[in-house]
This record gives C-alpha cells, sequence and structure tokens, in this order.
C-alpha cells in the first residue's frame, strides 16, 4: 500500500484529504504542524508527500530544501496543495525542489487524486 504524507495545518482539510485517500486505498498520515513535518517525513517514509506551502513557523519552500538536502528524502516527490495562488508563477523554482504538480486551493478532490494517481500509482 502506498504511503502519503499530508502536511497542511489546516486540519478540516489534512482530515478531509486524509479519509479521501484512505477511501482509495492509500496509507495517509497527516503533519498539521511544521516543526514536526521533516520528522513525520524521516519517521514514515512516504511515498508521496502533500505539502501546503503557507504553514506557520516553517513555510513549504523551507520544507522543500531540507527534503532536497537529504538523499534519503530528496527523491520523494511532492505535490504542493496551496492557497497561494503566485505558486504556478513559480512553478519552475519548485520543480527544482522536488515538486511535481502545484494545485492551487480551493481544488477539486477528483482531479487531485487523478494527479497522485498518475505520480506514484
Amino acid at each position: 500500500m502506498k504511503k502519503i504524507l499530508v502536511a497542511d495545518d489546516d486540519v478540516t482539510i489534512a482530515d478531509l484529504l486524509q479519509q479521501a485517500l484512505e477511501a482509495e486505498g492509500y496509507e495517509t498520515y497527516k503533519a498539521t504542524q511544521a516543526l514536526r513535518f521533516y520528522d513525520a517525513v524521516i519517521e514514515r517514509q512516504p511515498d508521496l508527500i502533500l505539502l501546503d506551502l503557507l504553514m506557520p513557523y516553517l513555510e513549504g519552500e523551507d520544507e522543500l530544501h531540507l527534503l532536497q538536502m537529504n538523499p534519503a528524502t530528496q527523491r520523494i516527490p511532492v505535490i504542493v496543495v496551496t492557497a497561494l495562488q503566485e505558486a504556478k508563477q513559480e512553478e519552475e523554482k519548485y520543480r527544482r525542489l522536488g515538486v511535481v504538480e502545484i494545485v492551487t486551493k480551493p481544488f477539486d478532490l477528483d482531479k487531485l487524486v487523478g494527479v497522485i494517481k498518475r505520480t506514484i500509482g
């Protein structure tokens, strides 16, 4: 079973994504605090990360840099799920940091699931 880590400080969104992804057959974990995100990645070794860029204390871009610095985490695909509309304009920068897709909020859940399936099966 493929593992997905949902990193979003909005607990309602994190819960929604977790329930939807578990219904699709994925094993999911949540990290609703940015300061616990990296520890969760190391502990769970997910096959995919859904990452909100706008989290308190440590922004998503910082989290992406942390992932890229560690050979054990730098190849984990990341789908950014963010309210930051400008993220699409900086897509190339995020792709260099391991992001495979940027999905802006509000998002279509079916389309997001489709992106996940294309990314990790």
